[in-house]
């Protein structure tokens, strides 16, 4: 499993929304973004421009499958105008 973290703005949410689920995601976690830690934590990237400052953000967590997750990353970047993806990690599962 993958794990994919990014922040995109809310009014473009929708539409990055659909494009993970037609992609292939299991799960998707939607998380508001303050402007403070949005300005704090992501720099000089698109939070920090005078567009952005007006826009609320929103952090993604998505959950897919080892072989989808490079079609919703592309998914990701094709649909939404201005997006960080944060992190990508594997979630290894538990043998006992």
């Amino acid at each position: 499993m993958k794990r994919i973290n990014l922040v995109v703005s809310a009014s473009e949410m929708a539409a990055v929304r659909k494009a993970i689920f037609i992609a292939g995601a299991n799960r998707l976690i939607i998380v508001p973004v303050s402007h403070r830690t949005c300005i704090g934590e992501l720099g000089d990237w698109y939070c920090g421009t005078a567009i952005a400052r007006r826009e609320d953000h929103m952090r993604l967590e998505v959950t897919s499958d080892d072989n989808r997750s490079d079609s919703i990353i592309s998914a990701i970047l094709s649909t939404a105008h201005a997006a960080k993806i944060e992190n990508i990690t594997s979630d290894m599962p538990h043998h006992d």
